[in-house]
């Protein structure tokens, strides 16, 4: 008996010291984990830290997310969290039924409880008509385009604790569809178009696991978006299609970015997805138009897999309106500090793209700004372009804000800890407090 008593005792002893040898002398290699998250500084020990208990805190904190096999201790709690008590540790993830993973964002969209209003989309509608009228007076293209929503394209496997909670008033996307269809506004509505084939698609257009639309349904955008465009510019572009698929035993990125987000020791058992085999026809004698695309992460399917820079010329994404990328340039800029009637000069296509769990904030204050500089007939800087310039300038200073905060392991714990007590999320709780600092600051 002694003797199994010193052998467990034993164990114990090199469980507990593996982890410090790990931390002190890496002999084993760990993956690190998924998602968004900062390790700490190992802070500096001062007497007035060290009274106040501040250092210890901090100490405490950062040897915790140093200690040896952390990824590997997360990865545990999280699988034992997902198996035994359908709980996802990964913020803003919803289990749903069989297994198919949602972000709460798209069932808040779905259920109507982000509504912004009605007023708030008349007015988005009315300007919108009065920026598309005076770009197709100069002969360009605006396009509005409602991608799809995983919560609408899959209501079936929403937990019934959120799907028989009651809805909202409305939502933003039946609000958005009705006020720019009263408006006689172009808008290619993905969104609808994928729940009508869903049961009639040759391949998946959403995954299991992951919140965007698949590889396929990209594909099937880009196409359409293509043959709209030749239509309304009355030109001849690339030719885009497709010879075949691959269905691969893994998934390929995007597909399961959500179940990557929640750091599980093993992989959530899911369906095949498809991968088009695309091609793109000669440029010669073809047009590549120059687009402004502003839209949220949806579009970095298209963007980032090289379609938009086979089939555009000048190929800018302005994402959510705040960080313009182009392949041509060595890095991001700002769109504030953008010359509005430069890039709108260059353009022939502008496309305004949003997912239903985004257009709370559609179109991302790029139609205001629009809407102010071609307000005069001939395009001249006035005090209105100037307050939108400003309100650029200010969501540009808040989200460098939201960037401290997340990167601040403190800051972001009490984020967190005001997140829980609202019952909001924590980019909701996290875009609070950084306009609070703003505010605060520019008092």
């Amino acid at each position: 008996m002694k003797r199994l008593k010193n052998i467990l005792f034993g164990v114990l002893m090199i469980m507990i010291a593996l982890p410090l040898l790990q931390r002190t002398v890496p002999v084993f290699d760990e993956t690190p984990l998924k998602g968004s998250y900062s390790v700490p500084e190992n802070p500096v020990a001062t007497l007035a830290k060290v009274l106040d208990g501040s250092y210890q805190e901090a100490f405490n904190n950062y040897f915790e997310h140093t200690i040896g096999f952390r990824p590997l201790l997360v990865r545990i709690n999280n699988q034992v969290a997902f198996s035994v008590f359908d709980t996802a540790l990964a913020n803003g993830v919803i289990i749903g039924k069989n297994n198919y993973l949602y972000e709460i964002n798209y069932i808040k969209a779905f259920k109507g409880w982000d509504f912004v209003g009605s007023d708030v989309i008349k007015e988005h509608a009315s300007k919108s008509l009065a920026v598309y009228n005076k770009l197709k007076q100069s002969g360009k293209t605006l396009i509005f385009v409602f991608a799809p929503g995983k919560a609408s394209f899959f209501p079936e496997y929403i937990p019934d604790e959120y799907l028989n909670r009651p809805s909202g008033p409305a939502t933003n996307y039946e609000e958005f569809k009705r006020e720019f269809a009263r408006n006689s506004l172009p808008v290619v509505d993905f969104n609808e178009w994928f729940v009508k084939m869903k049961d009639t698609a040759t391949y998946p257009l959403y995954p299991q696991c992951g919140i965007h639309w698949s590889a396929y349904g990209a594909a099937l955008a880009t196409d359409s978006l293509i043959r709209y465009i030749e239509r309304d510019q009355k030109i001849d572009m690339v030719d885009f299609g497709w010879n075949g698929f691959e269905t691969p035993d893994t998934l390929r990125n995007p597909d399961y970015d959500i179940a990557e987000g929640m750091n599980l020791l093993w992989k959530i058992p899911h369906y095949k997805m498809a991968y088009p085999k695309v091609f793109f026809g000669d440029e010669l004698n073809k047009i590549r138009p120059n687009a402004l695309v502003v839209a949220d992460s949806y579009y970095w399917n298209i963007f980032g897999k090289g379609y938009s820079s086979r089939i555009f010329a000048d190929n800018n994404f302005w994402y959510y309106n705040a960080e313009a990328h182009n392949p041509a340039w060595p890095s991001p800029q700002k769109t504030a500090d953008l010359d509005l009637q430069q890039e709108l000069n260059k353009a022939d296509v502008i496309i305004i793209m949003a997912t239903e769990a985004n257009l709370y904030r559609f179109p991302y204050g790029f139609i205001n700004r629009a809407y102010e500089l071609l307000a005069d007939e001939n395009i001249i800087m006035n005090q209105s372009k100037i307050k939108a310039d400003a309100e650029a300038r200010k969501e540009a200073e808040i989200e460098k804000i939201m960037n401290s905060i997340d990167s601040n392991s403190e800051w972001k714990e009490k984020v967190l800890q005001k997140a829980r007590e609202k019952k909001i999320t924590y980019q909701e709780m996290l875009r609070l407090d950084a306009e609070w600092v703003y505010t605060n600051k520019n008092n």
